[in-house]
């Protein structure tokens, strides 16, 4: 039996991890409201969620459910067991299907939650679901080569380094080196 994107529900130790659900909205004003000022270059961007609406996340929530039928993106917010707060999320972006079955895995983590290992805890149980359930062969993480942090999640999880692929991705600075952590089914 296929899982469905909605369907999605995976626990560790000390999370569990699923795609939003409407009623989740005061829970998830509330993990952002825990967030502490950008912690280094690498933190997420702030972003003020305190004038959603049910409606605003009724429509956020249904572009993540298209993006899942599409099979371009499967985002999943990361809650702590204990409290049922969001602290935040990983996400598989498909690359190549056809006999590829290529994607690449991204996570943001509450900075509050930094350095207890929720992000690899995370990650790790992410990984071998996407790599069970979404049918990937291949998921890669792509990681600017100076954040250490992101890295040892990486490493943490089970990935393993591959290479720096020079000049990667364009962002705001310009072509920026990324290096290659990768798992295989």
């Amino acid at each position: 039996m296929k899982i469905t994107y909605l369907d999605t529900y995976i626990e560790t130790d000390r999370l569990y991890i699923r795609p939003l659900k409407s009623n989740d909205l005061e829970a998830f004003k509330e993990g952002f409201a825990q967030r502490k000022p950008k912690q280094n270059a690498f933190d997420a961007d702030d972003i003020d969620v305190s004038s959603y609406t049910r409606a605003t996340f009724k429509q956020v929530i249904q572009s993540l459910i298209q993006l899942a039928a599409e099979d371009e993106s499967y985002i999943f917010a990361i809650f702590l067991k204990e409290s049922h707060l969001p602290i935040g999320k990983v996400e598989f972006t498909t690359l190549l299907r056809d006999q590829f079955n290529w994607g690449m895995v991204g996570y943001v983590l509450n900075n509050s939650y930094w350095g207890r290992g929720y992000g690899s805890e995370a990650v790790a149980a992410a990984v071998q679901y996407a790599l069970q359930h979404l049918n990937y062969h291949r998921i890669e993480a792509h990681i600017t080569p100076d954040n250490s942090r992101s890295i040892r999640t990486a490493e943490n999880a089970g990935l393993s380094f591959e290479c720096i692929r020079e000049k990667f991705i364009q962002e705001e600075t310009g072509w920026v080196d990324k290096s290659i952590y990768v798992i295989n089914k």
